[in-house]
C-alpha cells in the first residue's frame, strides 16, 4: 500500500517534484496490463497508461517493461532531454526506500556528472573521419606533384 509523507520543497524558485508517496515494487508489478501500466525509472514510479498509444516505439515496448524497473532499458535507448522532461507528467511517486537496490536511489542520470550523453559517443568517429579526410587530401595533393 502506498504511504504518504509530507511533500514540499525546501528550495525556493526551483522545481522539485516530490509527491511524498511511496510505492512497493509489488504494487508496481500489479499494474502491468494494457488497462493500467506503471513502471519504475531511477527509483521513481510512473503511471504511463495515458502515454501507451503515443509512445514512438509502440505500445509493445512499454508493455514489455510494465510493472518492472525499466531504468536500464530507458537508458539503453538513449532517450532525449525532451523525453525525460515529458516523463515528469506521468510521475506519481517514489519506490519505497526498502525496495531500492543499493546505489540506485532516485538519481536522475541527466543531472549526474558521470552520465555521458549520446553525443560523446559520436565525437571520436567524427574527429577520425575529419582527420582521415585531411590525410586523404594531403596524399592526393602530394601524388599530383610527383
Amino acid at each position: 500500500m502506498a504511504t504518504e509523507e509530507a511533500s514540499g520543497s525546501d528550495r525556493k524558485g526551483q522545481e522539485v517534484e516530490t509527491s511524498g508517496t511511496y510505492y512497493r515494487l509489488e504494487e508496481v508489478a500489479e499494474r502491468s496490463s494494457s488497462k493500467e501500466i506503471w513502471l519504475v525509472i531511477h527509483g521513481r514510479v510512473y503511471d504511463i497508461t495515458r502515454f501507451l498509444n503515443e509512445h514512438p516505439g509502440g505500445e509493445e515496448v512499454l508493455l514489455e517493461q510494465a510493472g518492472t524497473d525499466a531504468s536500464e532499458s530507458f537508458e539503453d535507448v538513449g532517450h532525449s532531454s525532451d523525453a525525460r522532461e515529458m516523463l515528469k507528467q506521468y510521475y506519481i511517486g517514489d519506490v519505497h526506500p526498502n525496495d531500492l537496490k543499493p546505489g540506485s536511489g532516485s538519481k536522475d542520470p541527466s543531472k549526474n556528472n558521470t552520465y555521458k550523453s549520446c553525443w560523446t559517443y559520436w565525437i571520436f568517429p567524427i574527429i577520425s573521419a575529419v582527420l582521415l579526410g585531411f590525410l586523404y587530401r594531403y596524399y592526393k595533393s602530394e601524388s599530383k606533384f610527383s
